[in-house]
């Protein structure tokens, strides 16, 4: 019996004109797993997800998505997408409610409103991330981890299998990102989504996933993070200058054993 995978590329090749980004990647991702994606800057992370969602077309190998097409997994809805720059002017007077109510409105006609299932998916969004209590509050005056929440419940109101962010914890502090990946893996749980992360940092999302893919134009790792990456592939992937500091709990050299 064949099984299908949540993600599945095979072989896959993707250049911009005539410059080479992504080679030869082979890469499966199950249905509700956390899979961090990581490399250093001009690895191809970000390039690798556009080629997931259909958005970039590779020319070489294959790509599917629950057994189709990137493209027609997109028109379906299947992803939801948090990109690395998600900026609002803070001046700008849009409650979260009506943030999270974009991804809605993306799907009705010019004329329509915001019906009553369309208001409860928000609602339920908005609760999933534990942002219920500011739905009405500005956008702008929210902290960094809170307006993180809330453009992951925008994604979520597209009631996507397959939630895409790309490098979320930017810009927060480290007890923002604690409190964030604790949420990832809560939605993983409750939602049953299927989460794929892009990270430059190996080690902060070590502890959260289920595998690791470390990319630099080709993917030179792909496992459990127990499974300690040998010192080569570290250099083929972050250079031979880099110190991986662990977060890894279970790691009885980190707990100092």
């Amino acid at each position: 019996m064949t099984i299908m995978h949540a993600i599945e590329l095979n072989n896959v090749s993707v250049r911009y004109e005539f410059d080479v980004v992504l080679e030869d990647i082979n890469l499966t991702v199950e249905e509700r797993e956390i899979v961090s994606i990581v490399g250093p800057n001009g690895s191809g992370k970000s390039t690798l997800l556009k080629t997931i969602m259909g958005l970039k077309e590779p020319f070489a190998g294959t790509i599917a998505v629950f057994g189709m097409e990137p493209e027609k997994a997109r028109r379906k809805g299947s992803f939801g997408y948090l990109s690395q720059q998600s900026n609002y002017d803070s001046v700008f007077p849009v409650h979260a409610f009506d943030v999270v109510a974009m991804s809605r409105y993306a799907q009705c006609r010019i004329v329509e409103k915001l019906s009553r299932k369309d208001r409860s998916i928000i609602e339920t969004s908005l609760a999933r991330v534990g942002m219920s209590e500011l739905a009405h509050r500005s956008f702008g005056s929210l902290s960094g981890g809170q307006k993180q929440r809330v453009l992951i419940a925008r994604a979520l109101a597209l009631e996507p299998k397959i939630l895409i962010l790309d490098e979320p914890a930017t810009g927060l502090d480290v007890v923002s990102q604690d409190s964030f990946y604790e949420l990832l893996r809560q939605l993983r749980d409750e939602a049953n989504l299927t989460i794929i992360m892009v990270s430059h940092d190996i080690g902060a999302v070590s502890e959260i996933v289920d595998r690791l893919a470390c990319i630099n134009r080709k993917i030179h790792f792909h496992g459990k993070p127990s499974e300690c990456a040998p010192d080569e592939m570290i250099a083929k992937v972050f250079g031979r200058n880099i110190h991986v500091v662990r977060h890894d709990t279970n790691c009885p050299t980190c707990r100092g054993e």
